[in-house]
């Protein structure tokens, strides 16, 4: 039985090594993510396609957890993603740039599943470091 501690390293640690399947075996029947962000709810089979996606845009990309905040059967993680746009995103080709992009998972369990993952992702930010978006000029001070 996993720990809301373990559960939400497995989530990042997982998506740092590819093993994106691995994390569908965390989430508990009926159990659903959203990404917020990007306005996305989806499956954890759904989950994977879109860590898939972001790994193929992003695939030097690594998370590091900087905090945890544990409250009993939930908890959040503040979480630094860094990578290199060498592939598509979201419909843009790739830009070559690198990103440090901050972002917060809450999770929800049951003690030893997640119940509802809520993925916090500052997309403005990101978009705008890899100069695609408003504020491009300020994002690189």
């Amino acid at each position: 039985m996993a720990s809301v501690s373990e559960l939400l390293d497995r989530f990042v640690q997982s998506f740092n090594e590819s093993r994106f399947e691995e994390t569908e075996q965390d989430f508990a029947p009926g159990a659903y993510g959203e990404e917020v962000g990007t306005g996305r709810r989806f499956t954890p089979q759904e989950g994977t396609a879109n860590a898939r996606a972001w790994k193929q845009a992003f695939p030097d990309a690594q998370g590091t957890i900087t905090r945890q905040i544990i409250d009993g059967k939930n908890g959040a993680a503040e979480i630094v993603w860094r990578g290199t746009n060498s592939g598509s995103l979201m419909g843009q080709p790739p830009t070559g740039k690198s990103v440090t992009v901050r972002a917060v998972l809450v999770i929800e369990t049951n003690g030893s599943k997640i119940t509802r993952s809520s993925h916090y992702i500052d997309v403005a930010g990101m978009m705008a470091q890899l100069g695609v978006a408003p504020g491009a000029a300020a994002a690189g001070r």
